[in-house]
C-alpha cells in the first residue's frame, strides 16, 4: 500500500512538473508545439527518475541498525553464490553445469536487485534464508560425492534425488525473481499508460489556443 501511494504520489508531482515546464516554454518558444511537448516530457521523466531514485533508498533516518542488517543480508547472500561458482566448475556432468549456472545467474539479478533496492529485502528474505543456502549445501555435497572412485545404488540415488530437487529449487530462484522485479514490471506499466497520455493531451491543450487565434 506504502508503494502504491508513492507511485502516485511521484506521478502527480512529474505531472505537474512537465505541465509546468511545458506551459513556460510554449510561451516562452513562441507557441511551437515540438520543444513544448518535449521540454514537457523531458521534465516529467527526470522528476520522476529522480523522486524513484529517492524511493528506492533506505530512508535517510532509516536506524544505523537496518542498514547493517541489510547489508549484512546481501554479504553473507553473496558469499554463498561466491561458494555455488567454485563448486561448479567441479562438476562433471553437463546437466548439473547447466542447472547450476542457470541457478546461479538467476540469484546474481536477486542479489542485484536488493542491492539497487534495499527495501526489497523483505520480498527476497524467505529465499535467502532458506532455499539459497540449502542449494548451495546441496550442490557443494553433490560434487564432492560424484568425485567419488566408487558408487552404490544409495550413493547414485542420492546423487540423482539431488539433481531433481536442484531443478525445483531453479524453479524457485526464477519465482522469487519475478516478485521481486514484480513492482517495477507493475511500475513500468502504469508509467508507459501515463507517457501514452502525455503524447496526447498536452498538445491537444496548446493546439487549443493556436486554432481560436486563427479563427
Amino acid at each position: 500500500m506504502k508503494q502504491l501511494l508513492r507511485t502516485i504520489w511521484r506521478w502527480f508531482v512529474s505531472w505537474n512538473v512537465g505541465m509546468v515546464v511545458a506551459v513556460t516554454v510554449f510561451f516562452a518558444a513562441g507557441f511551437r508545439i515540438l520543444p513544448t511537448v518535449l521540454s514537457g516530457m523531458g521534465a516529467m521523466w527526470v522528476t520522476s527518475a529522480v523522486m524513484k531514485r529517492r524511493h528506492r533508498r533506505l530512508p535517510a533516518d532509516a536506524p544505523a541498525e537496518e542498514r547493517a542488517y541489510v547489508q549484512s543480508q546481501l554479504r553473507e547472500a553473496r558469499a554463498l553464490w561466491k561458494r555455488l561458482r567454485r563448486a561448479r566448475y567441479r562438476l562433471r556432468s553437463v546437466t548439473m553445469w547447466q542447472t547450476v549456472s542457470r541457478l546461479s545467474a538467476i540469484v546474481d539479478r536477486i542479489i542485484r536487485a536488493v542491492e539497487q533496492q534495499p527495501h526489497q529485502l523483505r520480498l527476497a528474505q524467505p529465499f535467502f534464508l532458506n532455499e539459497w543456502p540449502a542449494a548451495v549445501e546441496m550442490v557443494e555435497k553433490y560434487v564432492y560425492l560424484s568425485q567419488q572412485p566408487v558408487q552404490n545404488e544409495e550413493m547414485a540415488a542420492a546423487l540423482q534425488k539431488t539433481e531433481q530437487l536442484l531443478g525445483e529449487l531453479t524453479a524457485a530462484a526464477e519465482r522469487q525473481l519475478l516478485e521481486v522485479l514484480s513492482t517495477d514490471v507493475w511500475s513500468l506499466q502504469t508509467e508507459a499508460k501515463v507517457l501514452e497520455q502525455s503524447l496526447h493531451e498536452p498538445s491537444a491543450r496548446l493546439h487549443l489556443p493556436l486554432s481560436k487565434k486563427g479563427e
